[in-house]
């Protein structure tokens, strides 16, 4: 991991410089004093404004070159016109004493005006800052609070209850907005916010890296738009979401892509596509929507992580347990617990009769004959069933229920349980006694939620979590592996792509495609190369019929859009008759083209067609696609993304979360998808894409899967043009 302690400075400063301080308690110049004192802050504060001699019993000081003791942090308040005169006052500052350590610039009037002047202006800040080694966050932002140490530059937060959530956040507003949601029923504790704008210089990978070995942060929530370096972010990300769960929700799905669509490939490759397979390629969790975001969080925050992915769910209502029990199938990461006979033998006994006790495994009705007893005493069996990893409980409170005594009852439940605790999960529907509960549980530790299919969700994600935990080590080692047999520039393709890129062709041929595929492991059908209709029959005989022809050409991109491809030729006659009518095609729907060359390639039984793809984006850098293929995969766009390299498990994951679980096993009673030969071609298509940086797409379009490998049937590698 990189070295952050310059960036770790920014929650636990010594000393903070206020410039822009004020004296006017409707200016965030005041409230940030304010906040700074009320949250409880021991470090010096040193307010600056030339005309005011104190502010809130602190002495004023007109320059931050005036400040007589060390100072760390400087938070800038001031006009965006105004931050470089003090930005050059810094760099003097720290000539002189060597004390700043970073700059918070909450003003507005930088790069988000996207106006060349503005943007200039944030340019020159960030340069001049760093020429004395001084880190800013921001600027346009809310800055920093500690719940901890007490550090706090948001005007709009005073204080806040301690906890485990930290929060790193590209609007201010938004993150505002999930403290502010949260507080009235106290539905989490903070550890660290950290509102970071425009992102000019530290960035998100910088802070999230610090949150790794932050020991009060139990789960990291992040809001982002988008990022100027994802690739950085998601290696951070990786390393991070092994130890602790990240919760993000990503805005900004438009289907812009970020490439230029040469190929299939590039077409489905949209930003958001992008970012979606790199969140699950590193474990974060992404949510669908601001309440799964912000219920995900405080659910890590307070319970354990579970052990396991089986779940248990007690009800006393038919309706919302069946609705969370379709959410938990839904989620593709939970299972329903199936009781021991020990534990169905103890429900049985103290149920009753028309209480429905595992069916379907896992779940329990006690219907409208339930008391505050009954609960403490199934939740007991429950959580002593060896295979229950976490319990989801959905209460309706009624006025047949003292509302105290059920709370201290699942509380009791719940605290009983020897050595590490199983989490317990409630969604407290609908009633006039519902806020009473809540609060009562809340404020025990347990969260609560409203709606049973979020709730389901919200467990699904936390399973995900302890999914990917679990293989975080094997995929660090297969990641590590594969970095150090990397052979950048691999030879014979990289002579190969070169030769065609100094004839300034954008792709290579169909041919020289499949040779760059066999250097990589990448196998195809069997092909030869013919010029006549005599060779193409001799080809034909060699391979063995049925067989395909495929115009070669440097001037023909889209072989289908002009008749160059004939398909299921089963004889000699049939080929001489398919090669002569291809001709005809190019000769009339491209005159331009010469001498063509034509591709005699075995036709390949029909099976699933799939499409392995790869594409070097300007940001993500080289990026693969896996999906269903053939002709409708830019229609249907059944696919999903990862960044290269992908060692096996990676590789299997991405074909698992991409393909239904039915083509996976088998259709109508073939045989089950060949995983590892389709991962293995995948982990080569990623080499290739490492070793190979002048290749900007690969569309292997179809790919057929066999019991004995998966094969390649058509091959387009687009590239960079020399020069």
């Amino acid at each position: 991991m990189r070295d952050v302690s310059a960036v770790g400075v920014f929650f636990k400063p010594k000393s903070v410089a206020v410039v822009g301080a004020s004296g006017d308690p409707k200016k965030p110049g005041h409230t940030v004093l304010k906040n700074l004192v009320s949250m409880g802050y021991k470090g010096k504060i040193y307010p600056i404004n030339p005309h005011e001699e104190s502010i809130l019993g602190l002495r004023c000081y007109k320059s931050i070159l005036d400040i007589p003791e060390p100072v760390e942090i400087c938070v800038l308040l001031i006009s965006a016109d105004l931050t470089m005169p003090v930005a050059r006052e810094l760099v003097q500052r720290k000539k002189r004493f060597n004390d700043v350590v970073g700059a918070v610039c909450m003003s507005a009037g930088f790069g988000e005006l996207d106006v060349s002047d503005t943007k200039q202006r944030e340019r020159e800040l960030v340069e001049t800052l760093r020429s004395a080694s001084i880190r800013l966050v921001g600027p346009n932002c809310l800055g920093i609070i500690d719940a901890y140490s007490g550090f706090n530059t948001n005007f709009d937060i005073s204080t806040y209850p301690k906890g485990g959530v930290s929060v790193l956040t590209q609007s201010g507003a938004f993150g505002n907005s999930f403290l502010f949601w949260a507080e009235n029923l106290r539905l989490i504790g903070l550890s660290k916010f950290a509102s970071i704008g425009n992102m000019a210089d530290v960035s998100m990978a910088e802070l999230l890296t610090v949150l790794k070995d932050d020991e009060s942060t139990r789960v990291i929530g992040i809001y982002i738009e988008g990022l100027p370096d994802p690739r950085d972010f998601f290696e951070v990300a990786r390393e991070v979401g092994a130890a602790k769960p990240i919760v993000v929700m990503k805005s900004g799905k438009s289907d812009i892509g970020s490439t230029a669509a040469l190929s299939h490939t590039g077409a489905v490759a949209g930003t958001d596509a992008l970012y979606d397979g790199a969140f699950k390629q590193a474990g974060v969790i992404r949510a669908r929507s601001v309440l799964e975001f912000f219920d995900t969080l405080r659910a890590f925050e307070k319970q354990p992580v579970p052990e396991g992915n089986r779940v248990s769910v007690l009800t006393h209502m038919g309706g919302p347990g069946t609705i969370c029990i379709d959410e938990i199938s839904a989620t593709g990461n939970l299972r329903l617990a199936k009781f021991s006979p020990e534990t169905h033998a103890a429900l049985k006994a103290i149920c009753a009769p028309m209480a429905n006790i595992g069916r379907p495994d896992g779940y329990v009705d006690l219907t409208a004959a339930h008391n505050e007893k009954l609960h403490n005493q199934v939740l007991k069996i429950l959580f002593a069933d060896e295979n229950v990893d976490m319990v989801v409980q959905i209460l309706a409170p009624s006025a047949h229920i003292d509302q105290k005594r059920i709370v201290e009852e699942i509380l009791d439940a719940y605290n009983s349980q020897p050595g590490k605790k199983k989490p317990l999960f409630h969604a407290v529907t609908f009633g006039h006694y519902a806020i009473e509960v809540r609060q009562g549980l809340e404020n025990a530790g347990l969260p609560t939620f409203v709606y049973p299919d979020m709730l389901a969700r919200v467990v699904g994600n936390i399973a995900g979590f302890v999914g990917f935990r679990g293989t975080a080590p094997c995929i660090a080692k297969e990641r590590k592996a594969i970095q150090k047999e990397l052979q950048p520039g691999r030879k014979p393709a990289a002579e190969l792509i070169a030769a065609a890129a100094q004839r300034g062709r954008a792709s290579l041929l169909e041919p020289e495609a499949y040779q760059v595929c066999a250097d990589y492991g990448i196998r195809v059908p069997p092909y030869r190369l013919a010029d006549s209709a005599e060779s193409a029959v001799r080809a034909g005989q060699e391979i063995g019929y049925p067989v395909v022809l495929k115009i070669v050409s440097e001037e023909i991109l889209h072989k289908t859009d002009v008749g160059g491809v004939m398909l299921g030729i089963h004889s000699d006659s049939a080929l001489q008759e398919a090669y002569a009518k291809l001709i005809a095609n190019i000769a009339k729907a491209a005159p331009h083209v010469r001498h063509p060359r034509v591709l005699v390639q075995k036709m390949m039984p029909g099976t699933t067609e799939l499409v392995l793809g790869a594409v070097r984006d300007k940001s993500f850098g080289s990026t693969l696609m896996f999906g269903l293929g053939g002709i409708y995969v830019e229609a249907l766009k059944i696919v999903g993304f990862r960044l290269s390299p992908l060692g096996m498990h990676e590789a299997k994951e991405l074909i698992r979360q991409t393909l239904p679980p039915a083509l996976l096993k088998g259709v109508r009673g073939g045989p089950p998808l060949n995983l590892d030969s389709v991962a293995g071609t995948l982990v080569s298509l990623g080499r290739l894409m490492e070793e190979q940086p002048q290749i900007q797409e690969v569309d292997l379009n179809p790919t057929l899967p066999y019991a004995d490998g998966c094969l390649a049937v058509d091959a387009r590698i687009i590239i960079e043009k020399a020069g």
